[in-house]
């Protein structure tokens, strides 16, 4: 987690050149992958070997995350699972579709049909690590890890489940930098980052929490809705798929904000639900954050992530 504090700015510049260039370059897309050959630490190679890249790197973010908990505190058989993705199992919905297009209805790929699915990836997640509450899939693009977020605090408020397994997963293919290039109509630089980052959620009651806490989740319209930002927290803003960062403060009504240097930016565009790393970075802060995550459609999620202060 070291790392993570260098992909951030306080530098309003950096996210302005970020915030206006539109997917495409002529020297092709700056990406990332994600390196799953730990996984076989926590599952076997014989429960893997049907598994595609998508579910693996979900599969290593909760298995850290698991092990990482506090077995006092963890009971698999009341521990939920969701699962926040933007785009899905991409690589293997396209492999997928091509063996539809060159073999046929009748022989087309069971294996990559049954990991295409959405709600694969909590699927094996659940079967693996023997997690016996509930399972879902939340995928609102932008929105996803917040909307999941509201799902679990809802889960825990209701006594459904004791603890939730809740995290995110996205992947780069072929065909998204395609699509990226190809329907871009302003050619300039964009990255993308796949991987997946997990958290383990309870309920608030005695004692501390490991790592810190999320004391608010809220989603809205930022046209609409007054954006409260606490004085004593810092703010961290992250990347749009298809906003200027300045524009939403001017819009949201927070444009004061700009001359303070409590705030920071994404450096770089990421995955949709790149807010769960941004999550995890701010609970690694020692800082009280109020984190905004901006949308299409003038959408916005706030969380307020309490780190642990000793």
């Amino acid at each position: 987690m070291s790392d993570l504090g260098q992909a951030y700015t306080d530098d309003i510049r950096s996210i302005k050149e970020q915030s206006e260039a539109v997917p495409g370059d002529g020297d092709g897309i700056f990406k990332l992958f994600a390196d799953t050959a730990s996984l076989s630490q926590y599952l076997s190679k014989g429960k893997l070997r049907r598994i595609d890249h998508y579910s693996r790197m979900a599969l290593l973010a909760a298995g850290k995350a698991i092990q990482d908990a506090d077995p006092c505190v963890f009971a698999k058989e009341e521990t939920g699972v969701i699962v926040a993705s933007g785009y899905g199992a991409l690589s293997t919905t396209f492999a997928f579709l091509d063996s539809y297009i060159e073999n046929g209805d009748g022989l087309a790929s069971p294996t990559h049909f049954s990991n295409s699915v959405h709600n694969a990836a909590a699927a094996h997640i659940s079967i693996g690590y023997g997690l016996e509450g509930p399972s879902i899939t939340v995928s609102q693009f932008d929105m996803s890890f917040i909307s999941a977020l509201l799902s679990a605090a809802m889960w825990l408020e209701q006594g459904n489940v004791d603890s939730v397994l809740i995290g995110t997963a996205d992947e780069y293919c072929d065909v998204l930098g395609y699509c990226i290039h190809g329907l871009s109509k302003d050619k300039k630089k964009y990255s993308f980052s796949e991987g997946a980052a997990f958290f383990l959620v309870k309920a608030q009651k005695e004692g501390r929490s490991k790592y810190g806490w999320f004391e608010d989740i809220t989603m809205g319209n930022y046209e609409k809705d007054t954006i409260l930002i606490p004085e004593d927290c810092d703010l961290i803003v992250g990347s749009s798929t298809n906003l200027n960062i300045e524009d939403f403060f001017e819009q949201s009504g927070l444009s004061h904000l700009l001359s303070e240097k409590k705030i920071r930016y994404r450096k770089q565009s990421f995955s949709p639900t790149d807010s769960s790393m941004d999550a995890a970075y701010s609970v690694h802060a020692l800082k009280k954050i109020c984190y905004i995550k901006l949308g299409q459609g003038k959408e916005y999620g706030k969380i307020i992530i309490h780190p642990k202060l000793i």
